[in-house]
């Protein structure tokens, strides 16, 4: 008896925290982030901090983590991230093949999360292999931009939106990039995504499962 009365407890706290995330929202607020491709490996992401907050229903903030830096840094030199993390990562080329082959998928889930943008001060300086492809991209960058902040901000605030995107002319690829920007989506809309990639995995996994089995059948 005294076991069943703890399964529900238990059952109700994970009810009751089920409830208060759907009922919340993620904000991300990324402050001072400096990256410059010029600079040496290690030194070419210098500065940030992300400050990201779980607040119910938008106002009241119930989780906050910090990740600067250091954190990083500690974490990627942790044994657990080497060992279970890192092992499990494919090589970049695998991961732009993803990406690739999935293209219409992810730009439909970053639709599907309805991103929010509270706040934007970018300025972005690039070079690419000659100047018309940099005045084109430059030209691209901004237009994305403003169509993202279109479609992301509910009132529009001049204090608070600034972008500056700028050419740098010369012939090698060159990206600087300082950012502070605060975006906030639901949780309900990430568990959605979720849930979709994981439907979709699963259609997959029971596709090849089942031509397995239709070309086992065939050799008998």
């Amino acid at each position: 008896m005294i076991v069943f009365f703890i399964i529900l407890i238990i059952l109700f706290f994970i009810s009751v925290l089920f409830l208060i995330l759907c009922a919340s929202n993620l904000e991300i607020e990324i402050d001072k982030l400096w990256f410059d491709s010029t600079n040496k490996k290690r030194e070419k992401l210098q500065h940030y901090l992300f400050n990201i907050k779980l607040k119910l229903f938008d106002k009241i903030t119930w989780l906050k983590i910090k990740i600067d830096r250091d954190k990083v840094i500690k974490i990627k030199n942790s044994k657990l991230f080497t060992d279970k993390v890192l092992k499990k990562i494919n090589k970049p080329i695998d991961i732009k093949e993803f990406i690739f082959q999935n293209k219409k998928d992810i730009f439909k889930s970053i639709k599907e999360l309805n991103i929010k943008v509270k706040q934007l001060d970018l300025e972005l300086k690039l070079s690419l292999i000659d100047y018309i492809t940099t005045s084109f991209s430059i030209a691209i960058i901004a237009t994305i931009i403003s169509i993202f902040l279109a479609n992301s901000v509910k009132k529009y605030d001049k204090t608070k939106y600034n972008y500056i995107i700028s050419p740098i002319y010369e012939y090698k690829p060159i990206l600087k990039i300082k950012l502070n920007c605060i975006i906030n989506l639901k949780i309900v809309h990430i568990m959605n995504v979720i849930y979709i990639f994981a439907r979709k995995r699963s259609v997959m996994y029971d596709e090849r499962a089942s031509n397995r089995r239709t070309y086992v059948c065939s050799n008998d």
